[in-house]
């Protein structure tokens, strides 16, 4: 298969840089499978379908094989691949920009800037679209391949339920104080209701949404002249939005829950239509949440409101963007054949393949309108036949491709697709601006990560350990309530403390550790027959001690005799953890955790004598 490789390379170099990459494609030698990690988005690939076929048709006889982890042990994981160097033949990766950033001088990755005659459609956008080397590093090298978005791609917008507005008696809010205005209007009338609401995911995504609103920065961003922080400048429009969150949860205009809501609990109440303004994807509604059932009420895109009469009115996604993607795909750098699979990936994100992954097939699947828009043929409107047949379920594609204006339309309904023309046409108006405020940062300089670790990670770094301390502390607490109950024989509050314990302190924000009390609630949880809720609590503390014995036994010999007391260490909690789950009759959970102890410990003595 090499000998192929290089014969072809070899004819193709008097070839164009586009030949290149066709000579390569579609492959004809022997069958290559690259070795693929990325996080668990649920896709049930089916590489029989219609569209797979089309679109491995355009690669021959070469895939990625992606073993994938839930998105629970995904950054612990990845964290074990950039700290040892040992990574699979590509990986796909959030927080690229600090990846590239943190591990890029490494040598860990390859360079696509390299390999662009094989990547005739990145060197194309490069050209096109140059805001896509905010990723480069300072000596210019590419290693993260994002999303290609070009000038015309929006995905989010702020809504409104016109029919509860119309309730109020109130006009859709032009400046954040009339915006006020209506949401204590509506939370008077509506005091179970959440005046303003997003799909959960946390205290960060209600910044993002409501920094359109004044244009704020938060983290790092670029003021015209240098790169700088948040904290540390006055005219960032950070302060103005934490007084604007402030005031919306003093006056319970948020979900007193906003910050640990779970994306059920939001999915709901927006199901049920409790909800006044909201900010989401622009087919979110029909496509998530009533999954192409008629929307019981009224509801529309809307301009977030101007800061103050005057102000611009702004869209939180940009035209074009100024900074990077969160996620992207990374290849090792010892990869074996990266002529190929750089070909490959330039497939990935062709126009073509997003067209395959998006609508399917043409003439087949959808058609293209006389305006050049596309519309599903009849039986492929639904969204379960798209997807049996191939469309949106393509692992490759589906975690980074080209994105155009298109993809938005992609399983909306009417109500969606006037949303998108909306922004779209406030965009190209210029009745609304466009920006990408809240976003990823580029890779910074040497000397710019100096300023970072100098000026603001001891800052930072200071208030979660405090916070996270405190957290720590608060779930001992419970923990020991929690005990002094069970010895009273009062289990009905035991169990009430616990759940109480578990919903404010959870998990996603504060990890599960012994120095926080987690086992003893999982013990707690056993003793008031609560199986299933011990065993979430005493599988992640197994799972974290499986990992650091894993981790231990990865360094050298010298470094693992070191680091001997760590890893007894972790052996002695993994083995306590055993115990409680044979205890109280958890049989799967302890057989897999003590097989793997045995083999890790093993491995270990069988080390420690070779020494």
């Amino acid at each position: 298969m090499k000998k192929l490789v290089s014969v072809l390379v070899l004819l193709a170099i008097l070839a164009s840089g586009s030949a290149l990459a066709e000579a390569l494609l579609p492959y004809a030698g022997e069958e290559v499978v690259y070795k693929g990690y990325t996080a668990d988005l649920g896709l049930t690939e089916n590489r029989e379908s219609p569209v797979y076929k089309a679109y491995s048709a355009l690669l021959g006889n070469v895939s990625i094989e992606w073993s994938s982890a839930p998105w629970g042990d995904f950054d612990s994981k990845t964290s074990l691949f950039l700290n040892t160097g040992d990574l699979p033949d590509i990986v796909w990766l959030r927080k690229s920009s600090d990846v590239v950033a943190n591990y890029g001088g490494l040598g860990y990755f390859l360079n696509f800037k390299d390999y662009l005659d094989y990547m005739p459609n990145l060197k194309s956008y490069l050209e096109t679209y140059p805001q896509i080397a905010n990723m480069a590093t300072e000596d210019g090298a590419l290693y993260c391949l994002n999303d290609i978005e070009p000038n015309d791609y929006v995905d989010e917008s702020f809504f409104v339920n016109t029919t509860a507005l119309k309730k109020l008696g109130k006009e859709i809010p032009a400046t954040w104080d009339e915006m006020l205005d209506c949401m204590r209007a509506y939370k008077k009338e509506n005091p179970n209701g959440n005046a303003f609401i997003t799909y959960g995911w946390g205290a960060g995504y209600y910044m993002y949404a409501l920094g359109a609103i004044n244009n704020a920065k938060t983290g790092f961003y670029f003021d015209g002249e240098k790169w700088t922080h948040s904290l540390l400048n006055e005219d960032s429009g950070y302060h103005a939005l934490i007084d604007m969150m402030h005031t919306m949860y003093s006056e319970k205009l948020l979900n007193p829950e906003f910050s640990t809501m779970s994306d059920e609990q939001a999915y709901q109440s927006v199901l049920d239509g409790e909800w006044l303004f909201g900010f989401w994807y622009l087919n979110c509604i029909p496509h998530e949440i009533f999954l192409d059932e008629p929307v019981p009420y009224e509801y529309e895109a809307m301009f977030a409101p101007a800061y103050q009469a005057g102000d611009p009115q702004y869209s939180v996604v940009t035209v074009p963007y100024d900074n990077t993607p969160g996620w992207g795909y990374f290849v090792n750098a010892d990869v074996a054949n990266p002529e190929l699979l750089c070909a490959y990936l330039d497939v990935v994100i062709s126009k073509e393949a997003s067209m395959l992954f998006n609508w399917g097939i043409e003439n087949e699947t959808y058609v293209t309108g006389e305006n050049g828009t596309h519309s599903f043929l009849n039986g492929y409107t639904d969204s379960a036949t798209r997807k049996e047949a191939g469309v949106g379920n393509i692992m490759d594609i589906r975690y980074i491709q080209y994105k155009n204006r298109e993809v938005d339309y992609v399983g909306g309904t009417d109500a969606s697709r006037a949303a998108y023309d909306k922004i779209i046409g406030g965009l190209i108006s210029g009745d609304l601006i466009g920006i990408r405020a809240l976003r990823g940062k580029p890779a910074f300089t040497a000397e710019q990560n100096e300023v970072v670790a100098r000026n603001v990670t001891p800052f930072t770094t200071y208030i979660d350990e405090n916070v996270m301390r405190m957290c720590y502390t608060h779930r001992r607490i419970f923990t020991q309530l929690v005990g002094q109950l069970i010895k009273e024989g009062k289990k009905d509050k035991a169990l009430a403390a616990l759940d109480y314990a578990e919903k404010m302190i959870p998990s996603s924000n504060v990890p599960y550790d012994w120095a926080n009390g987690a086992f003893q609630m999982a013990e707690a949880y056993y003793q008031l027959g609560q199986t299933e809720k011990a065993n979430k609590i005493i599988d992640e503390l197994a799972n974290k001690s499986l990992e650091y014995m894993v981790w231990y036994l990865s360094l050298t010999d010298y470094q693992l005799s070191i680091a001997s007391e760590n890893f007894m260490y972790n052996a002695g909690l993994l083995d306590a953890e055993v115990r409680l789950m044979e205890k109280y009759k958890s049989e799967e959970l302890a057989k897999h955790y003590s097989e793997q102890l045995d083999q890790l410990y093993n491995e270990y003595v069988t080390r420690m004598k070779g020494k």
